[in-house]
């Protein structure tokens, strides 16, 4: 059933958003994005800007520490690497963006834009609709990339809220 959503969501020609995907998939650009979201709060919001500033900023650690760190470079040891789409069916799918060889599992790039989407969103929650629909556009690309399944993109959402839960806890 997953290889089938990947297929099926990967097959569309997108013309220019395509590019655009290629783009945003990049783990440069989201670095570069999600830093200056935090400097944004944290210069333009008097209220909330150096909780969400910090919060983000923990999220983050706390992602690399356990998504890239414990999950894709130790505890893989143990269960083994889960091939990315476009490597375990390579002539069903095409990668678009740089192709990645680490683990598919989970999705590193749900889960540091749910634990950066859950600190804003604890003290700016009218940001829902937006955040929203960044996620969703976010998991289709991740799919349509073949560069994660379902679960993958799921299971990067869930870690994601987790992180950004535990931050927000560190820093109130």
């Amino acid at each position: 059933m997953e290889l089938a959503i990947v297929k099926f969501l990967n097959r569309f020609k997108l013309g220019i958003f395509d590019s655009f995907l290629e783009f945003v998939n990049r783990t440069v650009f989201l670095f570069i994005f999600w830093t200056a979201v935090a400097f944004a709060f944290l210069l333009f919001d008097d209220a909330y800007g150096k909780k969400i500033f910090w919060g983000i900023i923990t999220a983050a650690l706390l992602h690399f520490a356990v998504s890239e760190g414990l999950i894709k470079h130790i505890l893989i040891k143990f269960w083994g690497k889960r091939a990315r789409p476009y490597l375990a069916h390579p002539g069903e799918i095409k990668p678009i963006g740089k192709p990645h060889k680490d683990s598919s599992f989970p999705s590193s790039h749900m889960a540091s834009a749910l634990a950066i989407l859950a600190v804003i969103l604890f003290f700016h929650p009218l940001f829902w609709p937006w955040a929203l629909l960044f996620v969703i556009i976010l998991a289709f690309f991740r799919m349509r990339s073949g560069m994660h399944y379902p679960t993958d993109v799921l299971a990067g959402a869930i870690l994601g809220i987790i992180y950004g839960i535990i931050a927000i806890k560190i820093i109130n």
